[in-house]
């Protein structure tokens, strides 16, 4: 699977054409080296990258520099379900592969509507577990750069054909769930 012990582990999701959970993980070593090539594609006045904000050719620059960084990704997948059900489904599986494998953090892009149910959802899930020491927070887009490329793979299976094709390369494991 593509979580490891101590890994620094990004949630993002995408809701169109079904229901998408990304989680973008590399070991904490990685990040910053990860978060300053990711930063350095910022334009002027730009504060994050927002994959659906950006044009087909700057997204494939986006994805060319993705692929080369020091991650791992999987993707939840979730169709044919309202978001209220595909979420904890989802965020629940990834959660419990996280807590099983000793992820060190979860580092959720922060949804306020939703950030209530998934701390309930993810201590559970750390309770049954019996993982006390895996912590999790929701945070701003801007905040944590590898949220971007969660945001980046979630977009591109959402919009399938060519554009999952450009991510296989660092997608390790696919999870779908009807």
């Amino acid at each position: 699977m593509t979580f490891q012990p101590a890994d620094r582990v990004y949630v993002d999701e995408s809701k169109a054409r079904g229901y998408y959970i990304v989680a973008t993980a590399t070991a904490i070593g990685d990040v910053q080296a990860s978060e300053r090539a990711l930063r350095d594609l910022l334009k002027p006045g730009q504060r994050r990258i927002h994959f659906k904000s950006e044009s087909d050719s700057r997204r494939r620059q986006i994805l060319s520099r993705i692929c080369a960084l020091e991650v791992r990704v999987s993707v939840w997948v979730v169709k044919e379900r309202s978001d209220k059900e595909a979420r904890p489904l989802s965020l629940g599986a990834l959660a419990e592969e996280a807590a099983r494998t000793g992820v060190a953090q979860l580092i959720i892009e922060r949804d306020e509507s939703l950030e209530r149910a998934d701390r309930r959802l993810i201590a559970d899930v750390i309770r049954r577990a019996g993982s006390p020491d895996m912590q999790y927070r929701h945070v701003a887009p801007h905040e944590h750069p590898l949220l971007w490329a969660s945001d980046a793979v979630a977009w591109c299976y959402s919009n399938g054909g060519d554009w999952i094709r450009r991510v296989n390369a660092i997608v390790e494991s696919r999870v779908t769930r009807l």
